[in-house]
């Protein structure tokens, strides 16, 4: 599931899964994302942390409190590595972050990474 208020940050991240035979969902909002959840299970989830509304950290707290998403990988999509969110959103359960902008390799290797550590450990 992609998470972000940013439209084009959203079809530029599904765009990249797509091409390497991963399904997505999108959410434009915490609130959506959370409608979406509730009946469905993801792999993998990769949030914005600022959006209005309901910010990333708040929902990755949402995400961890729901049993079938409490062990759910979550990557942080951040500003930069100095964003002082990434901590906080360690804290609320997120287990990585990468920073924006991204290219398509690196994007990739972070969540094959992710995948990999979660799935196959």
């Amino acid at each position: 599931m992609i998470i972000d208020d940013v439209a084009s940050i959203r079809a530029i991240v599904e765009a990249v899964l797509r091409k390497h035979g991963h399904r997505t969902y999108q959410a434009a909002s915490g609130e959506q994302a959370m409608a979406i959840a509730k009946d469905r299970r993801f792999h993998l989830v990769l949030t914005d942390v600022n959006m209005p509304s309901m910010d990333g950290i708040t929902l990755i707290g949402k995400f961890r409190e729901m049993e079938h998403h409490s062990e759910t990988p979550i990557i942080v999509l951040a500003k930069g590595a100095k964003d002082e969110n990434i901590s906080r959103a360690k804290a609320a359960g997120a287990n990585d972050w990468i920073a924006k902008p991204f290219t398509e390799d690196s994007l990739l290797l972070k969540i094959n990474q992710i995948l990999v550590d979660h799935y196959v450990h």
